[in-house]
């Protein structure tokens, strides 16, 4: 009798895990796609522009996939030179030279080139869009969500990472190739 108590226990504790994981495979593709779609009505790109625009797009989203792949990759070694500084710090309250290296080398990616390349990509496509379309991006709804007060300083910084997450979405990669004709 307790172990069919135990097993019923169980199974609920997890069918609230397992609905949440379920409701997120599927709302998250949803809210994308709702940003893609303001954004895309907000730009309002011309033919022209989605075409000039389209290869940037692509470059960024295959430069970021690169990246990525980078971090999946080096991920072990790095959780095993971490685990080493925790470690290091356990025993002699600091961390030692060589941990310090091995996680600078599992840090591989080279994130800096990575944010040299979205500069780059700011600078071409900040060339396709017109004034109004430039402001699009700074004040279009991105999402079903309330307002954000203003003052926030970190507010900026996860608007343009917001846009710039919208804009190498495979929803809006695809609104800009329908556009382009």
């Amino acid at each position: 009798m307790k172990h069919s108590r135990l097993v019923i226990l169980a199974v609920a504790a997890f069918i609230p895990a397992l609905t949440f994981a379920a409701s997120t495979n599927q709302i998250r593709p949803l809210q994308q796609q709702i940003a893609a779609l303001q954004l895309d009505h907000a730009l309002n790109l011309t033919q022209q522009q989605a075409q000039a625009l389209l290869p940037l797009l692509q470059s960024a989203k295959t430069q970021l996939q690169a990246l990525k792949t980078q971090w999946t990759s080096s991920e072990p070694a790095l959780v095993a030179a971490l685990t080493q500084a925790v470690s290091d710090l356990k025993a002699n309250g600091t961390i030692s030279v060589s941990t310090v290296q091995a996680v600078q080398a599992a840090r591989t990616g080279t994130p800096g080139v990575f944010r040299q390349d979205i500069k780059s990509f700011w600078q071409q496509a900040k060339q396709v869009f017109n004034a109004s379309q430039l402001q699009a991006l700074k004040t279009a709804p991105l999402g079903v969500v309330q307002p954000v007060a203003s003052g926030s300083g970190h507010k900026h910084f996860a608007r343009r990472f917001r846009v710039m997450r919208t804009l190498l979405s495979d929803t809006f990669l695809s609104l800009t190739q329908a556009r382009a004709g």
